[in-house]
């Protein structure tokens, strides 16, 4: 018989040890879906998230491949088969930066390749273009050595 004015716990106070603990588990974990429950959004955003890193991770590949690909071209002195925007593009896919830099005489528009992931220390290819998107000039910047 429960009386009123006793505690929660003493309600529980005849019952065995093991059926209180079990008791208390199943009082857990029903507290524990409930929030689990609460939060479904937020926890698909995070499997959703962990999915697109796999794919993230094959991107960032694939452009440090084809910069690799940039690098060996600049350092057999090829430069003269890519003359235009469309030419990099198709070669080498898109820049890591770009930039509108009109105000200068010789070109127009300033494109930075480099590894996706390095931002500081990696090597480095400037690609300046003129308004036509014919290139220009370009500059390669070696990896600084720490």
């Amino acid at each position: 018989m429960i009386r009123i004015g006793d505690g929660f716990l003493s309600t529980f106070a005849g019952l065995k040890g093991n059926l209180m603990k079990k008791i208390f588990l199943v009082m857990v974990m029903l507290c524990f879906c409930g929030c689990a429950l609460r939060h479904t959004s937020e926890i698909g955003r995070l499997q959703e998230y962990g999915r697109n890193m796999d794919e993230q991770k094959s991107y960032v590949k694939a452009q440090d491949k084809k910069f690799e690909e940039l690098l060996k071209v600049v350092k057999t002195d090829q430069m003269s088969k890519y003359t235009t925007q469309a030419d990099f593009l198709k070669a080498f896919g898109e820049p890591i930066f770009v930039k509108d830099v009109s105000g200068k005489k010789d070109y127009a528009i300033l494109w930075l390749y480099r590894y996706d992931e390095k931002l500081f220390g990696s090597e480095k290819v400037y690609l300046y273009f003129d308004s036509a998107g014919s290139l220009v000039a370009w500059e390669h910047v070696p990896a600084e050595k720490r």
